[in-house]
């Protein structure tokens, strides 16, 4: 038996920090997501655009290109809180860790890195432990140079650079003491520091300017941007006429001059990134100018673009004659709850740019050639914390994922125009005041979510998502629904979302929306502006039962039953509770378990339903004939058990035949009905299946049985707490590893959740769609052949 596993979407957001994104000129844009560095390709179109690299052990905190001086980007330069920090280069189309630095004695959180001749590389990172450490790479060997003791400083950021003239490494630092330190010479001694900021400068970056000149841009949290020149020093002539005060510093041999050269004012808000790009289109002739400018973003939810004034665009000067800074261009957030840019990077040619918010978005504009206008286009996105459920809706045609980032998304696959598919997120149905832990779709348009609360809550999808879902998927999910709501909006301080109907002009009590509903007409996905504001679903009712915070849930495939579990240390509240879906009322108390429930599952036929537990027991439970009430029917106890550590998941073979039930321990246990007759037990009629298999220092947090059935064999699809997933063959020989997905390809924390959908139009092939502690959500295609 063959497995070929090929990845369909990757949902990842970018970690919510300075410095953690960058866009070359190849269109590819780097990021860290959670402990991975991500490789984006903006060229890509119909396929998962997403590379993820794994090797850091703790959060990324800053990755870089490494450019060229002919702008040619095949490395990058990454840094974690694991106290180390490494180099990435595209060798034979993968990317590879060509040099690892370690050495620091606490996390490093900004890194810079320069070609310093050919391809040999200076390093710099900026550490919590108060040093600032010089690597080299040389001949493809990667050492340490120097230490750089801040004494009781710390990095924020920092930049380096080759000096005009002298083609010598310069190294600019943004300390905690709001200076700017520089830093020059063969053993790196500071030569200059520039004051002038009035609180923390977060973001740094230095153009060339001409053979004697560069200008170094510097981004503060005072709201203001400094530019400051930087050229080989010539003596002033004396005469009339007004002299900018000049510094000069020693470097290399030769005399700098230092002077403040602006300060743009135009942002409220801490301004933490800035960005050069060294020309400019003409809007009519769409020809380069010799004209600079400057990106930059803040917490005010902005992103501004700045040129030189118009009287020194036509000197050919590269806008060096002296003109006033203006604002060409501003963008930014309107409405929603975000709370605005921590960084933003030209795009290839500087006709696009993006900015990275504080929920891990991306927001990419382009230039549109017709209107010159700049408009919001499609990005890929995700969760910005641990994604703890995902399902797929009852026909597959979409996934829903829910996460500690208090949200829930709809996932589903675009049908571009050209004839493509993408997968996008499509909607945020809630956005809610706790962390998000579990759900079930009752239906292709409802759903039941449990977040750290003791309240369920029950959500229907307006007009607005069923008519936007068919307009961008192609797929009707429902038939002539009306009379209901046309969308949602959320009152100002409340957690619940409100309905709002078609022609409902008066706000009456919603006045004080942060974000009135917008209906919005898609025919791609939606800006995160939109998933913001406009695609909420309204709740429709609340579930009140539970004593404490509802852990699991899930819904009966016929649609008509739900059943959940919340935090417990005692027998009264494990019990779980069944409720009815045509009038949401609580039937039933299933007592069995003295400890949290982990997961429940439904069987294929809706008949029985499975609790797993931290009690290290699963108990089994079959429904009465025409009731929707439940009787125990099997379960283990401390003779039969086999598992000794917590059950974290369980899950049915699509026929409903048997089960399997993982746990810390590393065992996977399969049960089914015995066929001969067992010695009387409270496993009843049900009997370990085959020997378990048995993972050692491994922890199964995830299970799934993919719904074929090659020669009467199982395939079961494993997911671990080291973020490794694996797919196994069972049969009468026993266990068989068919295909393992390493960090990279599954994820690199905790697989939380997998689940299995079948392909209509290929018996062999299913969708694999996986979340993790690692704030990923995959879907892979995975084809089995005999």
């Amino acid at each position: 038996m063959k497995v070929s596993v090929k990845k369909v979407y990757t949902s990842a957001a970018c970690n919510r920090i300075p410095e953690i994104i960058d866009w070359n000129e190849h269109g590819l844009i780097c990021f860290g997501a959670s402990n991975a560095v991500v490789v984006y390709d903006t060229n890509i179109k119909g396929a998962d655009p997403l590379t993820v690299l794994t090797h850091h052990s703790s959060k990324v905190n800053s990755v870089k290109w490494l450019r060229k001086p002919d702008g040619t980007c095949t490395e990058l330069v990454s840094c974690s809180a694991d106290k180390t920090a490494a180099i990435w280069t595209l060798v034979d189309g993968q990317w590879r860790v060509t040099g690892t630095m370690t050495g620091h004695t606490d996390g490093i959180t900004c890194v810079h890195g320069i070609y310093s001749s050919g391809d040999n590389i200076v390093v710099y990172t900026g550490s919590i432990d108060s040093t600032v450490r010089v690597w080299e790479r040389i001949n493809g060997i990667t050492t340490f140079k120097q230490t750089i003791n801040l004494n009781s400083g710390l990095c924020l950021t920092l930049h380096s650079h080759l000096l005009p003239m002298v083609n010598k490494p310069i190294l600019f630092c943004a300390l905690d003491d709001h200076k700017i330190h520089i830093f020059t010479g063969d053993e790196y001694h500071r030569v200059h520091t520039l004051t002038g900021h009035e609180d923390w400068v977060r973001g740094l970056d230095v153009l060339d300017v001409d053979e004697t000149t560069i200008l170094l841009a510097s981004a503060s949290q005072d709201t203001y941007i400094r530019l400051w020149r930087i050229q080989v020093h010539k003596d002033q002539e004396s005469g009339p006429g007004i002299k900018v005060e000049e510094k000069v510093f020693s470097a290399y041999g030769k005399q700098w001059a230092v002077k403040l050269d602006a300060v743009l004012a135009g942002h409220e808000g801490w301004v933490y990134g800035v960005q050069w790009h060294p020309y400019v289109y003409d809007k009519d002739t769409n020809k380069r100018l010799p004209v600079y400018r400057l990106l930059s973003s803040s917490l005010d939810k902005t992103v501004i673009i700045w040129e030189p004034d118009a009287p020194s665009r036509g000197e050919g000067e590269g806008g060096d004659s002296g003109g006033a800074w203006v604002e060409r261009v501003r963008v930014g957030e309107v409405g929603g709850n975000g709370l605005g840019f921590y960084g933003s990077r030209f795009g290839p040619s500087g006709k696009s740019f993006l900015g990275h918010g504080y929920n891990g978005s991306f927001h990419i504009w382009r230039l549109n050639q017709e209107t010159k206008q700049w408009e919001p286009s499609v990005v890929c996105g995700g969760h910005f914390s641990a994604v703890e459920d995902v399902r797929w809706e009852p026909e597959g045609r979409y996934i829903m994922s829910v996460s500690a980032d208090q949200t829930t998304r709809v996932h589903a696959p675009w049908r571009r125009a050209d004839g493509l598919t993408e997968w996008h997120e499509l909607a945020r149905p809630q956005v809610h005041g706790y962390d998000m832990a579990s759900l079930a779709l009752v239906s292709a348009t409802m759903f039941v979510s449990a977040a750290e609360e003791k309240v369920l809550r029950v959500f229907r999808a307006p007009h607005n998502f069923v008519h936007n879902f068919k307009n961008v998927t192609g797929e009707v999910l429902v038939e002539g629904e009306n009379g209901g709501p046309e969308g949602a909006s959320v009152p100002s301080l409340g957690l619940s979302n409100k309905a709002v109907f078609s022609g409902d002009e008066s706000k009456s009590d919603l006045e004080d929306d942060d974000g009135y509903f917008v209906p919005v007409h898609l025919t791609k996905p939606p800006t995160e502006e939109t998933l913001m504001q406009n695609t909420l679903w309204p709740e429709v009712q609340k579930l009140y039962g539970h004593g404490y915070e509802v852990y699991t849930l899930d819904a009966s495939p016929d649609g008509t039953l739900v059943a959940s579990a919340c935090k417990a240390t005692a027998q009264e509240h494990a019990a779980p509770l069944i409720w009815e879906t045509s009038n949401w009322q609580q039937i039933q108390k299933l007592v069995s378990h003295q400890l949290t429930v982990t997961q429940l599952a439904f069987s294929p036929d809706s008949q029985k339903l499975l609790s797993v537990s931290r009690d290290r027991k699963w108990t089994l439970y079959q429904r009465r004939q025409g009731s929707n009430s439940f009787d125990i029917i099997a379960h283990t106890d401390k003779t039969n058990g086999v598992h000794s550590r917590i059950i974290w998941c369980c899950a049915w073979a699509h026929d409903g035949s048997m089960f399997a039930t993982g746990s810390r321990d590393g065992k996977v246990c399969l049960w089914s009905t015995a066929e001969s007759r067992q010695p009387a037990s409270s496993l009843g009629d049900y009997a370990l299946f085959g020997t378990p298999l048995e993972l050692p220092n491994a922890s199964v947090t995830a299970l799934a049985f993919a719904p074929l059935a090659p020669n009467d064999a199982r395939i079961l699809a494993v997911g671990l707490e080291s973020g490794v997933a694996k797919l196994y063959k069972f049969d009468v020989a026993g266990w068989c590893l068919l295909h393992e997905m390493d960090n990279s390809a599954a994820h690199h924390l905790a697989v939380k959740r997998l689940a299995f959908k079948r392909q209509p139009e290929n018996d062999n092939e299913v969708l694999l769609a996986s979340s993790g502690a690692d704030n990923f959500v995959r879907i892979h295609r995975i084809t089995v052949t005999s």
